[in-house]
């Protein structure tokens, strides 16, 4: 298992003991105490799939990618919230800094995160909004270390989006057309990144009524293989769309 400690591990010397001046045949090794262990701490450590534990009153999932960027989905019995961040270093602890969108109620609001990592096993920490504090507790999913591919994506996909239902095709070669009920049409593309993990970049732009919206973010094949989620905002960061395609 990997983690975030950087061990320093010493030598073992051997010294001869005498007797009556010349040397024993069988040398005694001599241990020296190893000194104590020195923590790494790495915005990379942070990057995979994580979750929440089932049952939990917040189910939260979170894709973090090995720059620091952070997109993550928290619902419970009274909302959905659509969370971005960026980490960095602060005086060697993971902080992050990012917004947060209620897709419920379309509002949004700033947030920081603060982060201890166990790479790939544990990430704990807390969200603070409005000076409000929410702990999270989320274990590593090892399928984000198997690469995507496009063909993973290829399909013909539905999802309800707000009032009506998109319907999309994705070729192939990563290629996204479709429509919406309410009269939108829709054209993007999915494209492999390059550390090579299940997670996909996204760019969708959205035509409606002559209004044009393009949104970017991840996407990533759902763990029983049936479906999609995209999560994305528009260029401005005013606004966020999850889409669960089935």
């Amino acid at each position: 298992m990997n983690n975030i400690y950087k061990l320093s591990v010493s030598a073992l010397v051997w010294s001869l003991v005498g007797c009556g001046g010349s040397p024993s045949s069988e040398p005694t090794p001599t241990p020296i105490t190893p000194e104590t262990p020195t923590v790494s701490v790495s915005v990379s450590a942070l990057q995979g799939l994580w979750r929440s534990p089932s049952g939990a009153a917040s189910t939260l999932s979170a894709v973090a990618l090995p720059d620091g960027k952070v997109w993550a989905l928290i619902s419970n019995a009274s909302s959905i919230r659509l969370l971005k961040a960026s980490f960095a270093l602060q005086n060697n602890s993971l902080v992050g800094t990012g917004k947060s969108f209620n897709l419920g109620a379309g509002t949004t609001g700033a947030i920081s995160m603060s982060s201890s990592v166990v790479e790939k096993s544990s990430l704990n920490g807390a969200i603070t909004t409005a000076g409000v504090s929410e702990p999270y507790s989320l274990a590593y999913q090892s399928r984000y270390d198997t690469p995507a591919s496009l063909g993973d994506f290829a399909g013909a996909w539905s999802a309800t989006l707000g009032p009506g239902t998109v319907n999309w095709n994705i070729n192939t070669s990563g290629a996204l057309t479709g429509t919406r009920t309410t009269g939108c049409t829709y054209t993007g593309k999915i494209s492999l990144r390059t550390d090579l993990k299940a997670v996909a970049n996204a760019v969708v732009t959205e035509t409606c009524a002559g209004a044009v919206t393009q949104l970017s973010g991840v996407a990533i094949k759902n763990e029983d293989k049936l479906g999609i989620t995209m999560l994305m905002t528009n260029a401005d960061e005013s606004a966020a769309v999850a889409v669960s395609l089935k």
